[in-house]
């Protein structure tokens, strides 16, 4: 019986015992785990500047509400 606790790595439709493989592949797949936090993490960095800029323009729209503008329509 196979122990549900072994991490398995699944990759091309074939699955692997990842402390049976060389430790080659084993630095690999730390490589790939670090590379997919880091990933997320710039991601989620991303959202908040997205957030944070959306604020800013409607917080600037606020404060020129009550200011004459040079031309109401430039075109």
């Amino acid at each position: 019986m196979e122990n549900q606790s072994e991490k398995k790595l699944k990759i091309d439709d074939k699955e692997y015992l990842i402390e049976s493989l060389p430790d080659e592949a084993k630095q690999l797949i730390a490589g790939l785990r670090t590379s997919d936090i880091q990933t997320n993490m710039f991601q989620d960095t991303l959202k908040l500047i997205a957030i944070s800029k959306t604020k800013m323009v409607e917080d600037l729209k606020i404060i020129l509400k009550d200011i004459e503008p040079i031309s109401a329509n430039n075109q």
